[in-house]
């Protein structure tokens, strides 16, 4: 069952690393699924696309700089 577990931690941290992230895309992915069955333009769901990928991306660099005592 160890085997398992790590196994399975292993191809998470490979694949995402952050719980974050693998959400943001996530939902980034099913937000533009959503999106292009309706009649919105193509351009419009991209700039969403991106924008919840660099939006999971800003809450994991805030969350680790805020998590880093201060170098002086």
């Amino acid at each position: 069952m160890n085997a398992i577990l790590r196994g399975l931690k292993a191809t998470y941290n490979f694949f995402a690393g952050d719980a974050i992230l693998l959400v943001a895309v996530a939902v980034a992915f099913l937000l533009a699924f959503a999106l292009e069955r309706t009649t919105l333009p193509n351009p419009l769901i991209a700039v969403l696309f991106v924008a919840c990928i660099v939006g999971g991306l800003v809450t994991t660099l805030a969350r680790e700089v805020r998590g880093r005592p201060r170098q002086r």
